[in-house]
């Protein structure tokens, strides 16, 4: 997949490899790793497992909304959200990866099955309720797995983040990026040439994994770079 010419099947094709690698890194884990904490605060790996399974179901939420007309949510709250995972966090290794699996599972049919008139539906999706083309909910799986198996800290890392993936990622999380710095940036990945910001502030250069894991709050790589050396602070993504 390239960045210039990717089409929401050849996401989902993405997806489908990125959650084999993801559930083949998971079944290796014990009982114990499993209740241990991942990298996002306050989370074990459980709660992650159960995050993904939750947010697999969610975006086929939005594919029947997509397909049908019918505002359909992808939680009833924010509230109901958090309990789940909160609850799912609880089980057996066992329910944890038959659910993550089963999950996965019903996204991809979904997905391949949503009908060519539908992928052209307008849908609110994310924490913020942002409107979408239904040709996005691809990409926004793609990100939940392949960010969230870098969270889970089995040695999965931003380098290894699929190159086209990256590249479309983070055009979109960089979209408010000066107002989380609250300055003008731009960014300029040294490996592809994307160039992101029209400048009139601090340009912040690197690769683009690196570009995408700063901006995304995940991590601060060593090709990354500015101008005065201090890289800016960004409030929360997301």
């Amino acid at each position: 997949m390239t960045s210039a010419n990717a089409t929401p099947h050849d996401v989902i094709d993405l997806v489908d490899s990125r959650t084999q690698a993801l559930l083949t890194d998971l079944d290796a884990l014990s009982a114990d790793d499993l209740r241990a904490p991942c990298l996002l605060p306050g989370w074990t790996r459980a709660h992650l497992v159960t995050h993904l399974a939750r947010n697999a179901d969610a975006l086929v939420n939005l594919f029947t909304w997509a397909n049908t007309g019918v505002e359909t949510r992808m939680y009833p709250s924010r509230e109901q959200r958090d309990a789940d995972i909160e609850a799912g966090a609880a089980r057996s290794t066992d329910e944890l990866l038959d659910d993550l699996t089963e999950s996965s599972v019903r996204w991809i049919v979904t997905a391949r099955s949503l009908p060519d008139e539908a992928w052209s539906a307008v849908i609110e999706g994310g924490a913020h309720s942002t409107k979408y083309p239904a040709t996005w909910i691809p990409m926004m799986r793609a990100g939940e797995v392949i960010i969230h198996h870098t969270d889970l800290g089995t040695g999965y890392v931003p380098d290894q983040w699929p190159a086209g993936w990256v590249g479309l990622a983070l055009r979109d999380a960089a979209t408010n990026l000066s107002d989380r710095a609250g300055e003008p940036i731009a960014l300029r990945a040294t490996d592809s040439g994307l160039g992101i910001g029209d400048g009139g502030g601090r340009t912040v250069s690197g690769t683009q994994a690196d570009l995408l894991a700063w901006v995304t709050g995940r991590a601060t790589g060593p090709s990354l770079a500015t101008v005065d050396g201090d890289l800016p602070t960004l409030g929360d993504w997301r």
